[in-house]
């Protein structure tokens, strides 16, 4: 009886113990835990700004003091180089087209007039030389007088006078038709120039003309066009940033109202840097076609860095005076690490030494546990 009753004792007590023990686990605190292991991380830096034209082209008039006839463009078309965009009136430099053609043909009838006064006057001439000859012989032989050989020597001369005079008024006429040539190209320019054409390739981003309005250089472009279409954010990046910033990088650019971001790239980086905000600026360009209001706010994610490494969370990381460290579940209690990170992502980091792929990692550092704490980790991805 005695028997029976100690293994009863026995039994009852190795249950207590047993149940005990689980009591014990499960009392354990619950601690969110992650594997470490390799994946694509970045580095990104982000920075804002508005957009702007890459290249601006302002057309203004080419000509002063015409009226406005036609507006053939209007803000948002797309226009390529040497289309029209707007006329001004013509009327007045048809007219004096119109009489210049005249005075052109004048000319010309002058001209042949003087050609003909040249070939009269070297008749003449020829005719003069000959009896001036033959007087010269005559005279020579003593059948001729020193009367009749004057005058065939000033009929001589005065020949040669008159054929030289054609000769400077053919020149004279010639240099006229010369001069309305030149004032006749200089009217078809001019008329060319009432036709408003677009410089380059690209889309209108503003129009201020009117019709009726006259033509002026010194007031506001009559249009702005993008050229090409090709738009740029301006960001700006703080100072120290700046340095880590190299043309041609990738960035990710966000425009208000679109779900998906445009791939841009750094095309400028400003050489000065504003004294007051010590703030620099970045040109980031899109993709030609991508159409965004000039002037709107915008966001890029600049792409430094990227590589493949062994990642955590920044969650995971405490950054204290001693350098970043990590909680590490190990044989079920805490271990504490010191760890060497790389690369920054958004909300990644990676670590280059102090642990090893496949360690369990406490998610959020900082919380209520410490070195050598006994916990019941709780895996996530």
């Amino acid at each position: 009886m005695k028997f029976v009753a100690a293994v009863a004792f026995t039994f009852l007590l190795g249950t207590a113990l047993v149940r005990a023990e689980e009591v014990a686990a499960t009392t354990l605190p619950s601690v969110t835990v992650i594997t470490a292991v390799n994946k694509p991380i970045a580095e990104r830096l982000t920075a804002t700004g508005s957009f702007a034209a890459g290249e601006l082209y302002l057309v203004s008039p080419e000509v002063e003091g015409l009226a406005v006839r036609q507006v053939l463009a209007e803000e948002g078309d797309t226009v390529k180089k040497g289309q029209v965009l707007a006329v001004l009136s013509q009327a007045g430099t048809k007219i004096q087209m119109t009489q210049l053609e005249a005075n052109l043909l004048r000319n010309k009838a002058a001209v042949d007039q003087s050609r003909n006064q040249i070939v009269s006057a070297r008749i003449s001439l020829q005719k003069a030389g000959s009896d001036l000859n033959r007087t010269k012989k005559l005279r020579r032989s003593g059948v001729s007088t020193v009367e009749e050989f004057d005058k065939r020597q000033a009929e001589y001369d005065i020949a040669a006078s008159a054929l030289k005079g054609a000769e400077l008024a053919l020149e004279v006429v010639k240099a006229d038709e010369a001069g309305i040539v030149a004032q006749m190209d200089e009217l078809k320019l001019r008329l060319d120039r009432t036709e408003v054409k677009a410089p380059v390739d690209g889309y209108i981003s503003r129009r201020t003309v009117q019709v009726g309005a006259i033509a002026s250089a010194s007031r506001d472009p009559m249009y702005n066009i993008v050229a090409k279409g090709i738009v740029k954010l301006v960001a700006e990046v703080p100072e120290s940033d700046l340095p880590r910033i190299k043309l041609g990088l990738k960035a990710d650019v966000v425009i208000n109202g679109q779900d998906k971001p445009i791939v841009g790239e750094v095309g400028l980086i400003s050489p000065e840097v504003n004294e007051q905000t010590r703030i620099g600026l970045v040109h980031i360009r899109l993709p030609e076609g991508v159409r965004v209001p000039l002037g709107a706010f915008g966001r890029a994610e600049i792409s430094l860095a990227q590589t493949d490494g062994l990642t955590l969370p920044l969650t995971a990381v405490t950054f204290g005076e001693d350098g970043p460290t990590v909680q590490v579940v190990q044989d079920g209690k805490i271990a504490v690490r010191k760890i060497i990170t790389g690369l920054v992502g958004t909300d990644t980091i990676e670590v280059t030494d102090g642990i090893a792929s496949g360690d369990m990692v406490v998610a959020r550092a900082g919380t209520f546990v410490r070195e050598g704490d006994a916990v019941s980790p709780v895996v996530v991805q």
